[in-house]
């Protein structure tokens, strides 16, 4: 490294290099593949937090069509899944910042 490297930078070109090592297939990158969420898994979410969609709609801020279409099926994008996970462990936390969310 020079004066004017930084491990920033070192650690981008080493990065780039691991890149194109891989795109060459020379070498193998860790990967994990994420299920999505199911119909069943989404129902059961709301379920155990609201009797209805309106009511997961005012406690957690997600439009009760968009849980309803969940439900039937629909399939979820990834930031739709972790949300609905981290609703399922930790309700609380999300219900407290949609709810100061609402305040500002």
């Amino acid at each position: 490294m020079s004066e004017k490297d930084t491990k920033f930078g070192s650690d981008l070109i080493a990065a780039l290099k691991e890149v194109r090592a891989h795109r060459r297939g020379e070498t193998a990158l860790p990967t994990r593949i994420v299920d999505s969420m199911s119909a069943r898994r989404v129902k059961a979410i709301r379920a155990s937090l609201a009797k209805s969609p309106k009511e997961f709609e005012r406690r957690f801020g997600i439009p009760a069509r968009t849980v309803e279409g969940w439900e039937q099926g629909r399939k979820l994008d990834v930031a739709a899944s972790i949300l609905m996970a981290t609703i399922e462990r930790a309700p609380e936390i999300v219900e407290a910042t949609v709810a100061k969310n609402r305040a500002a």
